[in-house]
């Protein structure tokens, strides 16, 4: 991924396994002997290095900061200049990750330690204080990420409870808290514009408004006497459609459960999927919502690279069906084995449900994004029905395109890091290859199989630093294909056919900057020999004719 993503995701959020000082810790990263070897071959300085020695040297909490360590120096990498990453935590490992963060991104790149309240009611038989939150600490990469503002909440939203001729409004207080002795001005007498009788504001609680504005007020039909008009007491009109960015608002760092959901809504959400109650604590899609809506635009990419219930991708897909957005996620899930005696119902919907051999976490995750793109289809499809059923539309009046019955992209690719079988052979020493391994080894490189070909095609796209969704152009059927600019040869063709499609291609406008030969499935000397030879011919540089493999 650090290859092909360097710099191109917007927003992370990552919901890392919490230190529980239990041993059932499952990200089994033996850094204490291969810390060294790991960060060197992702290209990081000797300062990375001698500090996770010094970090994995203190008893307390080193084995989880350790593990945490090189990931976040890879999310720094993945992120966009203007991006910005959300972590969930709670308080065991708050105050730790705070000053890796710090080292990582820098002081002056922390953004807010933002309190999400998960749950809406303590436990009765918690034997300390009871927590109701956990926290998300919120890095940007560079002081380039702006944040968004947040939407009105529904609740907030109803506040605007009654309209006039001028839009809806809310009755706002027109007494402050100063008394007349205070602000002797504020204390004057107001005529009720329907009944005539004059209102005057206790002592202890003066008008809000100057005599001078509140003159204002009425002449622009801002104060408000009541549903009846005989009120006693007046108000100031709020309009809605007055208020400041459009009624969003600045984000603050208390997320409630009004807002953002808490734990049990989480449950709730995967079990109406998933049948059953799998996960402990996933989180809610609101909040996952929340956090896509503040940092991100609409066609942005969110990475997660602890899936679990796969919640983020959910929450991509909702939010582009809500205002059609383009937003991509990728999200990556370690094949976690299930426990079938601690996670009964996990193990049986993986085994039994979907009939897999193996129980994994990343097969719930997977099924999971599955279900959930279904139901938005299903949703989708039933507003769209309803739609239909409405009266015409009035003349001169479109559909808006960013309709929530506008059609949404819920597909979704998966990979896996798999064992290169060829490689391995390769790997054995000459004294333990078999015979059988050499006619294997020879019949990939000389009868490749057409089900390969996939494989090869996409580890050529993070070969040459390409985005995984990069479309691929068949020009030649099982030897030419187009990604980008990058022309990839899999197999040998004759050389006038290659340089006449290369022209042919130039001749159509479309750009061919890099030729990537992959040299395992090139079985004619005579192709390779002749193909810097026409690359020159044509003007491609050395550096532009790549061997992969």
């Amino acid at each position: 991924m650090r290859h092909s993503y360097f710099g191109k995701v917007k927003l992370i959020y990552i919901d890392p396994p919490y230190n529980t000082q239990s041993d059932a810790f499952i990200y089994r990263d033996d850094f204490s002997a291969k810390q060294s070897e790991v960060l060197a071959q992702l290209g990081y300085a000797k300062e990375n290095i001698d500090y996770i020695k010094n970090i994995y040297g203190a008893r307390t909490h080193s084995g989880w900061l350790s593990f945490m360590y090189p990931r976040l120096l890879l999310a720094k990498d993945l992120l966009r200049d203007d991006g910005v990453i959300f972590i969930s935590i709670d308080d065991n490992e708050q105050a730790q990750l705070k000053l890796l963060c710090d080292e990582v991104f820098g002081q002056e790149n922390f953004v807010a330690d933002v309190l999400w309240q998960k749950k809406y009611a303590a436990a009765n038989d918690h034997k300390t204080i009871a927590p109701l939150h956990d926290h998300i600490l919120v890095y940007r990469k560079t002081d380039e990420w702006i944040r968004n503002l947040s939407i009105r909440t529904e609740a907030q939203d109803k506040q605007y409870r009654l309209a006039d001729e001028n839009g809806v409004f809310r009755p706002d207080n027109y007494l402050c808290n100063k008394s007349a002795e205070e602000r002797p001005s504020l204390y004057y007498s107001i005529t009720q514009p329907n009944t005539g009788e004059e209102i005057w504001p206790k002592r202890t609680a003066v008008w809000r408004y100057s005599q001078e504005t509140h003159k204002k007020n009425v002449a622009e039909g801002l104060v408000y006497w009541g549903k009846d008009g005989i009120g006693r007491v007046p108000a100031f009109k709020r309009y809605k459609s007055r208020l400041k960015n459009g009624g969003s608002l600045v984000p603050t760092t208390w997320w409630t459960f009004e807002e953002c959901g808490h734990n049990d809504e989480a449950q709730k959400e995967t079990a109406d999927l998933l049948a059953q109650k799998i996960f402990s604590t996933p989180k809610p899609i609101r909040l996952l919502q929340k956090i896509i809506r503040l940092g991100a635009c609409k066609d942005d990419i969110t990475l997660d690279f602890f899936a679990g219930s796969g919640t983020t991708a959910e929450a991509v897909m909702r939010l582009n069906a809500e205002d059609g957005g383009t937003r991509q996620f990728i999200l990556v899930q370690i094949p976690q084995p299930i426990d079938p005696k601690k996670q009964k119902e996990a193990h049986h919907f993986v085994t039994h449900t979907l009939g897999k051999k193996e129980a994994t976490i990343f097969e719930i995750t997977a099924e999971r994004i599955r279900r959930a793109g279904a139901k938005i289809e299903t949703e989708l499809a039933t507003k769209a029905q309803a739609a239909a059923q409405q009266p015409a539309q009035l003349e001169g009046f479109a559909p808006d395109p960013a309709s929530p019955v506008a059609p949404v992209d819920t597909g979704f690719r998966v990979f896996e890091l798999v064992d290169d079988p060829d490689a391995l052979i390769l790997q054995k020493p000459l004294q333990q290859a078999t015979q059988a391994d050499v006619l294997a080894l020879q019949a990939a490189i000389t009868s490749p199989q057409p089900t390969q070909l996939p494989r090869v095609l996409y580890n050529l796209l993070l070969s040459e630093s390409l985005p995984l969704t990069t479309p691929l152009r068949t020009v030649i059927d099982q030897h030419l294909y187009l990604a980008g600019d990058v022309a990839l040869i899999v197999k040998a063709l004759p050389l006038v056919e290659l340089t006449d499609t290369l022209r042919t291609l130039h001749g159509q406008g479309i750009t061919v900057t890099y030729l990537t030969v992959y040299a395992p499935w090139i079985e004619d000397d005579n192709f390779m020999l002749g193909i810097k030879t026409m690359a020159e011919t044509l003007g491609f540089s050395d550096d532009k004719l790549r061997l992969r493999g």
